[in-house]
């Protein structure tokens, strides 16, 4: 009785223990199912149609970022043409000594100015026109670099500078504003597009450049804010610029960008910059930091203005140093097309994918011919 009562329980334990899955024919994978037999003639004219469709596609960006017109001109070692100190020395030289004060934008008579004549080949005809500045060999993706900022002060949210602005959050008790060594660093050459009326330009006429609408609407919208100053009151007196710090680097204090015509600087009114303070295009366009060390970023805008072809002067007022870490500088001249700015990159990607499943194609075609067998010959088996 005790042995058959053991018996029970010890059937009962292994019965409770198992985890077998019930016999049905979902758990036990008997569902009736598909099951395609891939070989050459099914698969073959699927690689062709996916062939088609990336040399389609390709061809077609390829062929959009042709009709782009793009004119690059590098200005890092050109010649200041100024009178003064320095006149026809390299400006990028001059300004990589800083013991020399040309990197000193306070002092108006030690200023680098650089005049380069451009001929267009072809006419840039376009309703819009867009010039960027690019940089090469900087890096603007560097870890303490990119965090050296506080984007709740750049909102208006706070008036302080947060921990990551190191080194540059506060000067004797008072707090930058803006903080960090992204706003620090912003780019501050100044760039004029001029017409030449005889080829010896001579005499030039200025082609109009507007600032407005070169940012994201989404940075301008909520990303950048100014802080509210009390009624009637100058932007200045606003709490966070009144009692604010200038950034070592900047000729005038955040709440003059794009207002202050009587100190030079490159966010002024004079050279088209649009927008004041934290709200300042050229500031928010600055600092959407680039994720490659060689970029480009929208400068200005050439509105309604045929630009035809023709010899051009380019008048830059030199005032940022690359030459320390080996950089160069750029004007780019550019229009867009349906996808885009100039970059074959993509559609040459395309056209290559394409032409790899044709090139598949015809090589497994060719086995076939030569090298095939029936489905489900067992010639070339051994056992």
């Amino acid at each position: 009785l005790f042995q058959k009562q053991a018996q029970t329980t010890m059937s009962d334990s292994n019965k409770e223990k198992s985890k077998r899955p019930a016999n049905t024919a979902f758990k036990q994978q008997r569902l009736p199912a598909w099951k395609p037999v891939l070989t050459p003639r099914s698969v073959l004219p699927w690689v062709l149609f996916i062939g088609v469709i990336f040399l389609a596609v390709g061809i077609a960006l390829y062929v959009g970022s042709s009709n782009v017109k793009e004119k690059v001109i590098e200005y890092t070692n050109c010649d200041n043409t100024r009178s003064g100190p320095g006149m026809g020395m390299s400006c990028g030289n001059l300004l990589d000594n800083y013991d020399n004060g040309f990197t000193n934008l306070s002092l108006p008579g030690v200023r680098c100015e650089c005049n380069m004549d451009i001929d267009l080949q072809e006419d840039f005809d376009d309703n819009e026109v867009f010039m960027y500045y690019a940089l090469e060999n900087y890096y603007q993706n560097h870890r303490a670099y990119v965090k050296s900022r506080w984007d709740a002060q750049l909102r208006a949210v706070t008036t302080k500078a947060g921990a990551d602005c190191d080194p540059l959050a506060s000067l004797n008790g008072s707090y930058y504003a803006p903080c960090g060594l992204v706003a620090n660093s912003l780019f501050n050459d100044t760039i004029q597009l001029l017409k030449c009326n005889d080829d010896a330009c001579s005499t030039t006429t200025p082609v109009t450049l507007t600032g407005e609408n070169i940012s994201w609407k989404s940075d301008r919208d909520v990303k950048f804010k100014n802080p509210t100053p009390e009624d009637g009151q100058p932007l200045c007196t606003a709490p966070g610029f009144v009692d604010g710090a200038k950034l070592p680097n900047w000729p005038v204090p955040a709440c003059e960008l794009g207002t202050n015509t009587s100190t030079y600087h490159a966010q002024s009114p004079e050279f088209g910059s649009n927008g004041v303070g934290y709200e300042n295009e050229d500031l928010i366009v600055w600092m959407r930091t680039a994720a490659l060390p060689n970029f480009r970023k929208l400068y200005r805008r050439i509105e309604n203005q045929n630009i035809p072809n023709g010899k051009y002067r380019l008048r830059i007022g030199y005032n940022y140093p690359v030459k320390s870490f080996e950089g160069k500088k750029h004007v780019v001249l550019s229009t867009i097309s349906w996808q885009g700015g100039k970059n074959p990159f993509l559609g040459i990607c395309y056209i290559a994918v394409g032409a790899l499943c044709f090139l598949s194609v015809a090589i497994f075609v060719i086995m076939m011919k030569f090298r095939g067998r029936e489905l489900g010959s067992d010639k070339h088996l051994n056992w």
